[in-house]
């Protein structure tokens, strides 16, 4: 388990995100500050099995950073992240982890500025 808190860092600046929803597979984390809050959800499910007959699992993690505007209505924003991993039921999580931080190591702030701007 997650548990019933999670810490996300934001700019270098740790954020800390209580429980607030458990339904079945899935959880929601939640951070409300003056200006803005934080949301993270994870989600597990499985797919339907392949032509083979491989069952198949599904995670999501969404995190959303919402920023609220000011006393004039301006400046509200809301930004939007997620995974989502698959693998095969009897897979080797070890493995998988290795795969998510190569792609966690590609996904700096330069490299998402870039992919904002519309590179590929």
């Amino acid at each position: 388990m997650l548990g019933d808190t999670v810490s996300i860092t934001v700019n270098a600046v740790a954020k800390t995100l209580a429980k607030i929803n458990q339904d079945g597979y899935s959880s929601e984390y939640y951070l409300r500050e003056t200006t803005q809050e934080f949301r993270l959800k994870v989600r597990h499910s499985k797919d339907r099995p392949t032509s083979k007959g491989i069952q198949v699992d599904r995670h999501n993690v969404e995190l959303t950073w919402t920023l609220y505007p000011d006393a004039n209505g301006l400046g509200g924003k809301t930004r939007r992240t997620y995974a989502v991993i698959t693998n095969e039921f009897s897979d080797d999580a070890t493995q998988l982890g290795h795969l998510q931080s190569a792609l966690n190591g590609f996904m700096t702030a330069s490299n998402v500025a870039k992919f904002a701007n519309w590179e590929s």
